[in-house]
Parts: C-alpha cells; sequence; structure tokens
C-alpha cells in the first residue's frame, strides 16, 4: 500500500488557487477590454454579515460560520473595475493603483487579457507552451498576508498554467493594494 503524497499547497493558498480558478471559469467565454477586479470575502464571514444571502442561498448562517474558515466567495466589482478615467484601462497595474477594496475583502483578484507585447516567456520557463504573439488570459489573486495565486490561460482548450509566482509584478502590485494604508 502506498500513502499518497502531501498536498503541495497549504489550506490557505488551497483556497486562494480555488478562487482563482472560480474566477477564470466564470470568465471563460468573456472577453476583457480592460481589467475586471473581484474582492475575495471569506465565505463564511459573508454568510453571517448577510443572513438574507445566507437564506436566498440556503444556507443556514451557523452551519456556514462552523464550516472552512478559509473558503472564499469572488464578488466581482463590476462598475468599480473601472478607473473612472475617460479612456479604458488596459493594463492591471493601472488599474490596481485606484482599486479601493470593500471592509469584507480578505484578499482581491484581478482578470485580464494580457496583449502579446506585456509578456515574454523565459527560454528555461516550463510554461513556454504557451501561444505566442497572442493576448494571454491571466488571472491573480492575493490576501492581505502576501499568499499568491495565477492562472494563465495557454490558448484553446490546453487549461491554464497555474502558480504562486507567475506574474510576479502584478502579484507584488496586488498584495500592495491590500495592505492597510495611513
Amino acid at each position: 500500500m502506498t500513502t499518497p503524497a502531501p498536498d503541495p499547497l497549504d489550506a490557505p493558498t488551497a483556497a486562494l488557487a480555488a478562487a482563482v480558478l472560480e474566477v477564470a471559469r466564470h470568465l471563460e467565454d468573456t472577453p476583457l477590454a480592460a481589467p475586471q477586479l473581484f474582492a475575495l470575502a471569506r465565505s463564511a464571514e459573508l454568510l453571517a454579515a448577510s443572513p438574507a444571502l445566507a437564506a436566498m442561498l440556503g444556507a443556514e448562517t451557523e452551519g456556514a460560520a462552523t464550516g472552512d474558515d478559509l473558503h472564499l466567495t469572488p464578488i466581482d466589482l463590476g462598475e468599480a473595475s473601472e478607473s473612472g478615467a475617460d479612456v479604458a484601462v488596459d493594463d492591471p497595474l493601472v488599474a490596481l493603483e485606484t482599486v479601493q477594496w470593500p471592509d469584507l475583502a480578505a484578499g482581491g483578484a484581478v482578470a485580464c487579457d494580457l496583449p502579446a507585447s506585456a509578456w515574454s516567456v523565459r527560454d528555461d520557463d516550463p510554461a513556454a507552451g504557451l501561444p505566442t504573439g497572442q493576448p494571454l488570459r491571466v488571472v491573480v489573486a492575493a490576501l492581505a498576508d502576501g499568499t499568491t495565486w495565477s492562472a494563465v490561460h495557454r490558448g484553446g482548450e490546453d487549461g491554464y498554467v497555474l502558480g504562486a509566482a507567475l506574474l510576479p509584478d502584478i502579484s507584488a502590485a496586488l498584495v500592495e493594494t491590500l495592505q492597510p494604508t495611513g
């Protein structure tokens, strides 16, 4: 009998990875002209704070509060994802400069289509199988404690490349937005 290999992700990172994949699936067939922002709320806290939401979802608030404390619910910030500028922002770093996360946010995520001119693959990178010359669909998420996770779509039906450090500039900018100011 063999012992299964331990999960390489700790529990908070696994919860963040699940939220990244949920955002990716949500936006799968949606073209993104501008970065889309999502607040990541602890599901148990969200349901406890909103009994009406819990009732609508058929969840008992007490049961939700005792469930998985790490589970994250992505909340599409919709109009809040736009910078308010007259010109649409297509750079996720620029979009993150003005984001205002709601109080319930334990983390945040940004999804965008990076133009081919905005990315490159190192020669020694295992993600070298990414399609060249095409925009890349990316989802980057972070928690306030600095935990990050990313998904980069390979194009076609090939799925995603997943990892914690795939897009370090976007990840660092996202973590910075989650830090308390003042």
